[in-house]
């Protein structure tokens, strides 16, 4: 097990700076700070940002539509992050790929967080208004552990919501111990993220934008790779040859070698 997770963590490396560009896509989402800033109903914290709803009817209003803007967008790039695996590890052609699928599943996986959130939301308040906050806290990690690998399940396997959420489920029973230690090191990344904030901000820099960067330019697309190694784990043919190429590092494609006729020079004189 320790071995997989090594070959996992591995190749997410690989593939975080192989895909460098694509991970950098996610800083387009930076320009929803500065949108997010002139609403009250915003805050950040922990490179994540937080709604709430409040008295002003036409802020939440416009909050709400930014924030469908902005979780389209993440869900969108979270699509190109994990296809970026699959087309890695089983040489997707990206026309085709995005012909069939890729419009589909950033689509579905916007679904997906939208429900989670609402979700979330809705177990928060309760727990709040009963006075159980911990409780549902801890629901809420329960429910995020179970559907952790929901964008996986959509992206690779082409599924519906509902079935890569019994996906997720179905991979977390049977790879319990390879998911716990992805969300324990997910965990503990967020946290770490969380103390660099702090120390930041009772230093005089502003921690919020430079944790905001760490958690979307850095933590989502790598963990977001890593998950997606795990779940093509799963196929025992491709972790057969994983486990026996484990040590060699990841060889690039050839580019296409194109041959070329070069022109005689022309002579003195001639309209060529």
């Amino acid at each position: 097990m320790f071995c997989l997770i090594g070959i996992v963590l591995k190749r997410a490396v690989e593939e975080y700076f192989s895909n460098f560009k694509v991970m950098l896509s996610f800083g387009v989402l930076f320009v929803f700070i500065a949108i997010f800033a002139l609403f009250d109903q915003f805050f950040f914290s922990a490179g994540s940002v937080f709604f709430s709803l409040n008295s002003n009817i036409v802020g939440s209003l416009l909050g709400v539509i930014v924030s469908l803007f902005f979780l389209y967008f993440f869900s969108f790039f979270i699509s190109l992050t994990v296809y970026s695996v699959h087309r890695d590890v089983q040489r997707i052609d990206f026309d085709t790929y995005w012909n069939t699928l890729f419009k589909d599943a950033a689509v579905k996986i916007f679904i997906f967080y939208l429900m989670l959130a609402v979700i979330f939301y809705v177990i928060s308040y309760i727990g709040f208004v009963l006075g159980f906050s911990f409780y549902a806290l801890l629901i809420n990690l329960i429910i995020g552990l179970l559907v952790i690998f929901v964008p996986q399940s959509i992206v690779l396997d082409e599924t519906s919501v509902l079935d890569a959420v019994s996906n997720s489920v179905g991979f977390l029973k049977s790879n319990f111990f390879v998911s716990m230690v992805v969300f324990l090191l997910i965990t503990i990344a967020l946290t770490i993220v969380i103390w660099v904030e702090l120390y930041l901000q009772s230093i005089g820099f502003i921690g919020v934008i430079i944790s905001f960067f760490l958690v979307l330019v850095v933590l989502v697309p790598f963990f977001e790779q890593a998950k997606s190694y795990a779940y093509l784990m799963r196929n025992d043919l491709l972790k057969g040859n994983e486990f026996v190429y484990a040590r060699a590092p990841r060889t690039k494609k050839e580019k296409p070698k194109f041959g070329v006729r070069l022109r005689e020079k022309p002579r003195k004189g001639s309209k060529i």
